[in-house]
């Protein structure tokens, strides 16, 4: 089966309404070093942050988890509990709640170290480029939780302000918006809020604040990523990521976040006859299936799979009859993701 390449897929689905889905080629193909990494666990233990005999590390294994803010919140609970109790001493305590406190470091320097500090780090030339491959969408869901996108949609409104940038279908609203006091950031509404972009698995710049999900501007702070992250972690409110886990791990702590069940309940219902659906760097594998159940249950018409071979079409084979074989079949085809040119690279 010959591979489309991506005009002509643009060729193809000029009459339709179109949706992106992006996972973390889109980063990949910014920077490879930086963003090829798969797991925060795996890369802790692989820079020595966390030992393979610690103590941290075996509550990791105990609880069959690699997500961070569970084991922070078990450590920082377990001290409580047992304090009611009277049983820990002062030495034990100690040890816990500095091993909680080092695991807030050990994330924020996982997920910043290899990310850019600043959005002035990526030249315009680099952002004339994903600016021009996301405005041709009506609505863009991303697997990923690192800044790329979002400074790209930052750099989109920017060039539509000034009307630098011609044909744009995109609307890049995210649904965030002021709060009812002037603060350090804007909230999610979760209320049918113009919201034209879905971080579908959190994103670094977004925080669960408890009674409200956030999202920090540095604009409105003039605080870098890592500074503002640590910030956050040390005053317990966390950024809303999903990186790790089985699908089913995933799915679970999608649908008890309002901001994650939203974007995700938006991928089950969106499409009609005139759409189409198109993927670009991620093969949705086996920690991906609730993304394949929501594709599977919305209207799009027509899935576009960038794959990097003709090879590469037997992994999705069985997804694929799946989706012909539904009440209401999908058509499906597959594109050459080398011919997208993201960055300019």
């Amino acid at each position: 089966m010959a591979l489309l390449t991506y005009d002509e897929v643009l060729s193809q689905t000029a009459k339709d309404k179109r949706f992106l889905l992006t996972g973390n080629g889109f980063s990949i193909s910014y920077n490879y070093e930086r963003f090829s990494f798969t797991s925060l666990l795996e890369s802790a233990v692989a820079n020595n942050l966390i030992k393979k005999e610690s103590p941290i590390y075996s509550v990791f294994q105990e609880f069959a988890t690699k997500d961070f803010e569970e084991v922070v919140k078990l450590l920082e609970t377990s001290v409580k509990v047992v304090e009611k109790y009277k049983a820990i001493n002062t030495k034990d305590k100690e040890l816990i709640q500095n091993d909680a406190k080092t695991l807030k470091r050990h994330l924020v320097n996982i997920i910043t170290n290899n990310h850019p500090e600043k959005i002035t780090e990526i030249s315009d030339e680099e952002f004339s480029y994903s600016t021009k491959f996301i405005s041709q969408y009506n609505k863009v869901y991303t697997l990923n939780y690192d800044l790329l996108l979002y400074w790209s949609t930052i750099k989109l409104l920017d060039l539509i302000y000034n009307n630098k940038i011609d044909n744009v279908v995109l609307n890049p609203t995210d649904g965030f918006h002021n709060s009812d006091i002037v603060d350090d950031y804007v909230v999610f509404g979760n209320d049918n809020s113009s919201q034209e972009v879905y971080y579908l698995h959190g994103a670094l710049h977004i925080f669960d604040k408890k009674s409200s999900i956030i999202k920090n501007t540095y604009s409105r702070t003039d605080i870098a990523l890592k500074e503002q992250t640590l910030k956050n972690l040390q005053n317990d409110i966390y950024p809303v990521f999903v990186s790790e886990g089985s699908s089913e791990q995933k799915k679970a702590k999608i649908i008890h976040n309002a901001y994650l069940n939203h974007c995700y309940k938006s991928l089950c219902s969106i499409g009609s006859k005139n759409s189409s659906l198109i993927i670009f760097g991620t093969m949705l594998k086996t920690n991906d299936t609730h993304i394949r159940e929501a594709i599977k249950k919305n209207k799009v018409k027509n899935i576009y799979f960038g794959v990097s071979s003709e090879e590469n079409i037997e992994e999705l084979e069985s997804f694929k009859e799946e989706l012909e074989k539904l009440d209401k079949p999908k058509n499906v085809f597959f594109y050459n993701y080398k011919t997208v040119s993201v960055w300019g690279k």
